[in-house]
């Protein structure tokens, strides 16, 4: 696990977004895992920009979504499939057919299903992922063991609380999600990790605290990952005691 310490949070998307690239251009019919949120809107961004310039082409890339609230389809504004939907699908050459996605209104049991069969056949070239304030990956919130495959979790509190900046009223928040498991993430090829913000200091810190795997910190099986980065700005860097502020420095 390396860490990766950039100039600013654009910075950050810009080197997540070159490693995607990159493997794209060295496997056309790459299995990228895709995450959502405020973290990686501008991964797609720069992806977008690349596809606009001529430089990337999507057209055989295949994707996979780490997590989908359930409870809620693919119409419904705050999806993942949504956010995919606006932030990068369409605006880049990507084939509808080769975009998998969890459909978060569907049967629970047969969705699971349907995931975990899809992440057992099909191994992922490059995965991003963002970091919850406790340490969560996807939706693996923290537990007393880690669960290997696709599942459907419990959003925690302090998750639904974070993430109710996006809805009207907490109360909207789904109380569920359907998440790819430890172990699928594990497997990926490579993982890039991406994170910005004071809240997500105490999370980035445990994290290189030392060089234990704990399943009540979901984010440190990127140990066990055979390459990961976790890519963070100068500001949350030394927000988690991982590089010196220039107050120190003197």
């Amino acid at each position: 696990m390396k860490l990766i310490v950039t100039g600013s949070f654009d910075e950050s998307s810009r080197h997540v977004a070159a490693r995607f690239a990159e493997v794209i251009r060295e496997k056309p019919d790459a299995l990228i895992g895709c995450a959502t949120g405020s973290s990686t809107v501008g991964i797609y961004r720069h992806l977008a920009a690349q596809y606009e310039a001529g430089t990337l082409d999507f057209a055989k890339v295949r994707t996979v979504n780490v997590d989908e609230y359930m409870g809620i389809g693919p119409g419904h504004g705050q999806s993942f499939a949504h956010f995919m939907a606006e932030h990068f699908f369409t605006r880049v050459n990507l084939a509808p057919e080769n975009c998998y996605l969890v459909d978060g209104a569907g049967d629970p049991a047969g969705e699971t299903a349907r995931f975990r069969a899809f992440l057992g056949g099909n191994r992922m070239d490059i995965l991003m992922l963002g970091i919850g304030t406790n340490g969560h990956v996807g939706f693996n919130e923290p537990a007393p063991v880690f669960t290997a495959g696709a599942h459907v979790v419990a959003l925690a509190e302090d998750t639904i609380r974070a993430n109710s900046r996006f809805f009207q009223d907490e109360s909207e928040v789904p109380r569920h999600a359907m998440t790819m498991g430890i172990g699928d993430i594990a497997k990926a090829r490579r993982v890039c990790l991406i994170a910005s913000g004071a809240a997500k200091a105490d999370a980035v810190r445990r994290l290189f605290a030392d060089d234990n795997i704990d399943p009540r910190l979901p984010c440190t099986i990127l140990k066990a990952c055979p390459d990961a980065e976790v890519v963070i700005d100068r500001e949350l860097a030394q927000a988690a005691g991982l590089i010196q502020t220039q107050e120190e420095s003197n």
